[in-house]
Parts: C-alpha cells; structure tokens; sequence
C-alpha cells in the first residue's frame, strides 16, 4: 500500500468511498456525496489517498475550522477507508501521515467529531493520538434521529507548543 497526495483525478474513486461512508449512516452528517468542485472547495491542500495494487481503498484530508488568522494551524480531520478494506490498516496508514504531513504544514491542532457508534473510527484517532475532549449530545439530525458526536483532539508536540 502507498499513501500519496490526492489528485483530481482521483475524484470517482473517493467520492465512492466517500458514498461507502454515507450509506452506513455512522461516518457523516451528509447523505450525499458532493460534486468535485465543492469538496475541492471545502477542504484544504492537505489531502492523501491509499492505494492498494493500483486501487484507491481511503482518502483523509483537513478542512478548515475557521477562516480567522488565529485559528491557521488548526484544522478538522476527515478519514474514509472503502468498505472492502476496512480493519486492514488503511486508516491507521492514512491518519499517521495526515499528522506528520500536517506538523510540516504548521498545524499544531487536529479536531475530529465521530459519530459514538463509529467504534473503529475512535479506537483510530485514540490509537493516533487523540484524546476525548467530550460529547456533543443531539448535535445534528440525521434520517430523523439527533444524533451525539464525540470531540476528539489531537496536539501537536512540535508545532505551537
């Protein structure tokens, strides 16, 4: 596997994955992929894939928290692995070098809200070096149901510090 930045190109791909995530309603508050140019347009440079004997099986990429100077090097995590490749370490690839990738960027905070059913998503930023900040009750509705978000973060020993 060969985690590598992420290209326009590779659009169809992610955006399937990106789809795996919706349809088993415990990765996103979305219930629709959004076209290239919007998800272009909502995340920053900082974006990788995964790809597996020439196929990409997960994406991560940073999204801005806040357009305001202070907040630069903090950002919101986003990691989706295919559901065929889900447990095989792609994740864990994916997040360790979104962190490194970031630190040499300048971030010095990573922010991730997990749905709490998502179990393996929370044992992945735990096992990366996030911690339980806390849990937004009823944060959203999704398919009728408010749904609780847990708030993890992670901070960055070399930058800000």
């Amino acid at each position: 596997m060969i985690v590598r930045e992420l290209r326009a190109e590779d659009w169809p791909a992610v955006r399937e994955i990106y789809e795996d995530g919706i349809r088993s309603g415990n990765a996103t508050f979305e219930t629709e992929a959004p076209s290239w140019t919007a998800w272009d347009a909502a995340h920053l440079r900082l974006r990788l894939v995964a790809e597996r004997d020439g196929a990409i099986v997960g994406w991560a990429a940073l999204s801005a928290i806040s357009s305001r100077c202070c907040y630069r090097g903090v950002a919101e995590v986003s990691v989706y692995v295919a559901e065929d490749a889900r447990g095989g370490g792609v994740g864990r690839a994916l997040l360790e070098r979104l962190v490194e990738r970031s630190e040499d960027e300048g971030y010095w905070t990573l922010s991730a809200g997990v749905f709490p059913e998502n179990e393996a998503s929370l044992r992945l930023h735990q096992a990366c070096g996030f911690r339980h900040l806390g849990t937004y009750r009823g944060l959203g509705e999704l398919a009728g149901i408010w749904r609780d978000v847990v708030i993890l973060e992670r901070r960055s020993t070399l930058v800000g510090v």
